[in-house]
C-alpha cells in the first residue's frame, strides 16, 4: 500500500470513529465561517484536508528538497528601510521602483526575475494591484504581520508565492541589520533549535537567502522552508506582536521584556487560547515549542526594551477579533474570549483609540 493509500484510509477510519475521540469543534464552523445547517448534537470534529501538505510529506520522504533559486538583477519596490537593504545586498544591477511606479516586465535582459515588494502593509494592496500579470509570481513579500487575507485576494498565497518572515529590525536606513535570533541550545534529537529565526519560502527563497547571508547578520539562520512550514512560523510571529504588546499596554505600557518577566501567565494563557482557535480558524497548528521560542524572543537584546504598543491593528489583533465576531454573529462561543476581553478592555481606558470592529 502506497503513502496516498494510507493517508487516504486514515482520513476514513478518523470519519467514522465516534466524535467524542477527538477534541470538539463546530461542526458548522466553515473557513469563512458562514452558518450552514448544524446537526442536533450540535459539535463534532471538524475534518480538514489539504493536498499541499501531503505533497510536502512525500517530497521529505523522498529526500526532494526545493530547487533553489539564485540572485539576479532584481526589481525593489519602495526605497526605505528595507528596500535599501536589499539594493545594498545586490550586485548593483538592481532597478528601484517608487511607490506607484511601474513594475517592469523586462530587467537587464531577464524576464524572471525577484520584485521585491519593500514597502508598508497598508500600501501592499496598491502595488499588487499595479503590477503586470506576467510578474505577479515573481512578487517577494517582505512585510511583517498577517497580509494573508490580502494575497488570497489575488491567489497569491500558496507553495510558489516567495514570502518572508523578518526576524531583524533596521533602526534607521542605510543602517546595519540587528538580528533577533535566540539560540535555545538542542532538541531532543541533537538538532539546533532557535527562536526569532528569519525564514523564507517559495520561488524565489534561495536569491533572497543568498542576499541576507551577503550581509551577514543571520548567516547562520537566513532560512528557506516549505510554505506550509513557514506559515506556521509566520502565525507564531503574529501571536507574539498580538499578545505580548495587548498585555503590557494594559499593565502601564511597560516593555516587551518585562512582560515575558513579569506576566507570564497571562502571556501563556492568551497564546494557547489563540493556538487552540487555530485548526478550527485556519486548519493549523502551530509547531511544537512555540512558548518557549516567543519568551525567549521576548528576552533577545533588540526586543526586550521595546514599549508595548498595540500597532498594525489589522495584521495583529485585528485579525483575531474578526474571527471573534464573526463567531458571536453566527451564534458560536468566541474562539479567543481573553484576547477579546483585554482588547475591550484597551479600548475602554482609551489605550486604543481606533474602532476594532
Amino acid at each position: 500500500m502506497n503513502l496516498k493509500s494510507l493517508v487516504r484510509l486514515s482520513w476514513v477510519v478518523m470519519l467514522f470513529l465516534p466524535s467524542q475521540s477527538f477534541r470538539v469543534s463546530p461542526s458548522c464552523w466553515s473557513q469563512s465561517l458562514r452558518p450552514r445547517a448544524c446537526p442536533r448534537h450540535g459539535w463534532r470534529m471538524q475534518v480538514w484536508s489539504n493536498p499541499q501538505a501531503l505533497e510536502e510529506y512525500q517530497d521529505l520522504l523522498s529526500g526532494k528538497e526545493q530547487v533553489a533559486s539564485v540572485d539576479t538583477p532584481s526589481v525593489i519596490v519602495g526605497g526605505g528601510r528595507v528596500g535599501e537593504m536589499l539594493r545594498g545586498a545586490g550586485g548593483g544591477d538592481d532597478v528601484v521602483v517608487g511607490r506607484g511606479g511601474q513594475i517592469p516586465e523586462v530587467h537587464e535582459g531577464l524576464e524572471s526575475f525577484p520584485v521585491y515588494v519593500c514597502v508598508p502593509t497598508s500600501e501592499l494592496e496598491n502595488v499588487i494591484r499595479s503590477c503586470p500579470q506576467s510578474k505577479l509570481d515573481d512578487l517577494v513579500f517582505v512585510q511583517d504581520g498577517m497580509i494573508e487575507p490580502i494575497l488570497k485576494k489575488y491567489a497569491l498565497c500558496g507553495n510558489e508565492n516567495t514570502q518572508m518572515l523578518p526576524y531583524f529590525t533596521l533602526f534607521s536606513k542605510g543602517g546595519r541589520p540587528q538580528d533577533s535570533l535566540v539560540d535555545l541550545g538542542t532538541d531532543a534529537y541533537g538538532e539546533p533549535k532557535y527562536a526569532g529565526e528569519t525564514s523564507i519560502c517559495g520561488k524565489w527563497a534561495g536569491a533572497l537567502k543568498q542576499r541576507l547571508d551577503r550581509l551577514n547578520f543571520c548567516h547562520r539562520h537566513s532560512r528557506t522552508m516549505f510554505y506550509r512550514d513557514w506559515r506556521r512560523a509566520m502565525l507564531e510571529k503574529v501571536i507574539f506582536d498580538s499578545v505580548f504588546p495587548l498585555v503590557g499596554a494594559l499593565n502601564k505600557g511597560i516593555s516587551i521584556g518585562e512582560v515575558g518577566q513579569s506576566h507570564t501567565e497571562e502571556c501563556q494563557e492568551m497564546i494557547t487560547e489563540i493556538a487552540r482557535s487555530l485548526p478550527g480558524t485556519l486548519a493549523v497548528t502551530l509547531m511544537y515549542g512555540v512558548e518557549e521560542r516567543l519568551f525567549a524572543y521576548s528576552q533577545h537584546d533588540n526586543v526586550e526594551f521595546r514599549p508595548c504598543k498595540i500597532e498594525q491593528y489589522p495584521f495583529r489583533n485585528g485579525f483575531w477579533y474578526t474571527f471573534s465576531q464573526q463567531a458571536k454573529q453566527i451564534g458560536f462561543p468566541d474562539p479567543t474570549p481573553m484576547h477579546s476581553e483585554y482588547l475591550e478592555l484597551a479600548k475602554e481606558k482609551g489605550i486604543i483609540d481606533f474602532d476594532l470592529h
